[in-house]
């Protein structure tokens, strides 16, 4: 996997400018919306990069645990005073160290953008999540997408922009059997970040409508559990 140091430090720098700021909200707050976790459960975090979603999640109450195959981010991430070292380690998004059902929730923040295999990383997030998994990615049909691009994103590849539909179609080839009413996809930045931070009324506005055009998207899988997909018992005879 191709590391730039440089540009990603410069796409940390990005989030403390007052529109880094606003983008770092507008997602975090999109992933809380569309997951509703619980203090203390329990979640990873593949391809957690510098540590920034461990870092809000575990602030936040929940115990996180992170995984990314570049040992420079991981050093960068356990450099980090509220990130436990002990927690995050180098992993492979295709071959997790993890047993089934090992965390209630799964996080994939644009990560299948730099996943080697798409759908095995899918199917491995699925393996190790117990309730839901979460897959924020890039999305290709925003706004912001027509414009040139922003230094800010240049550590992310045109592979890592995709639309909702073609997450859909990646997420049921990779799950088969999963069933439609299982997923749900939630939108928000739909203003390019230059106008967005000025006027986050209207983001805040066109979120309610969700249409698929937001530069950030959200997919939500929620899991079954055994109990629940098994074929109802016969009730017990007196």
């Amino acid at each position: 996997m191709a590391f730039n140091t440089d540009a990603t430090k410069k796409y940390e720098r990005w989030f403390l400018t007052p529109g880094g700021m606003y983008v770092d909200d507008k997602e975090k707050e999109l992933l809380l919306t569309s997951m509703r976790f619980k203090r203390g459960e329990t979640v990873l975090n593949i391809g957690s990069g510098t540590g920034r979603y461990i870092e809000y999640l575990t602030d936040l109450g929940l115990n996180v645990w992170g995984v990314e195959p570049v040992p420079e981010l991981v050093k960068m991430a356990v450099r980090k005073s509220a990130i436990d070292p002990a927690r995050v380690m180098i992993n492979s998004y295709e071959s997790l160290v993890f047993g089934d059902s090992s965390f209630d929730h799964v996080i994939l923040i644009t990560t299948l953008g730099f996943a080697a295999d798409r759908e095995e990383s899918l199917r491995e997030a699925y393996r190790v999540a117990k309730k839901k998994v979460a897959i924020g990615f890039l999305n290709r049909h925003s706004l912001s997408s027509l414009l040139p691009v922003k230094q800010h994103r240049a550590v992310y590849t045109k592979t890592a922009h995709m639309t909702g539909s073609e997450l859909k179609a990646l997420v049921f080839k990779a799950l088969s059997g999963l069933a439609k009413t299982d997923v749900e996809i939630k939108y928000t930045l739909y203003l390019p970040v230059s106008v967005g931070y000025l006027v986050q009324f209207v983001d805040d506005v066109l979120e309610n409508f969700n249409l698929p055009f937001g530069a950030f998207g959200m997919m939500v899988i929620h899991k079954k559990n055994e109990e629940e997909n098994a074929p109802p018992r016969a009730p017990e005879g007196k």
